[in-house]
């Protein structure tokens, strides 16, 4: 009996990493984080909550989604980049969340100034 409680535990490990491996992340997801991410690290710059709940809002995502969902592996490691280049070259870095995600946003207006 312990043995097919095992390879249950086995299988389903081997299936996790394999969708982690193979997961699509949603744009909306990448795009919500980075923002978030900006808003915590760059001086200067903060989530703009009304945008972003807007934007979560059209999307049929809750706030807690872009916390609280499956994650790939591809994802973690961009969040995992990220944090390093705000860690080596904040004021770049900055810069380019903030073209992503500020007033003059090639993406989506989640960033305003303060």
């Amino acid at each position: 009996m312990w043995l097919a409680g095992l390879a249950w535990v086995a299988v389903g490990t081997w299936a996790e990493a394999r969708r982690e491996i193979h997961q699509e992340d949603s744009p909306v997801l990448v795009a919500g984080i980075e923002a978030d991410l900006a808003g915590r690290h760059c001086a200067g710059l903060k989530i703009d909550v009304e945008r972003f709940r807007g934007f979560a809002h059209e999307h049929a995502m809750t706030h807690a989604d872009f916390f609280m969902k499956k994650r790939s592996r591809r994802l973690k490691q961009d969040i995992a980049n990220t944090l390093d280049q705000l860690r080596r070259a904040p004021q770049p870095t900055c810069d380019r969340l903030w073209a992503d995600y500020g007033n003059a946003s090639r993406k989506v207006q989640l960033l305003k100034r303060v």
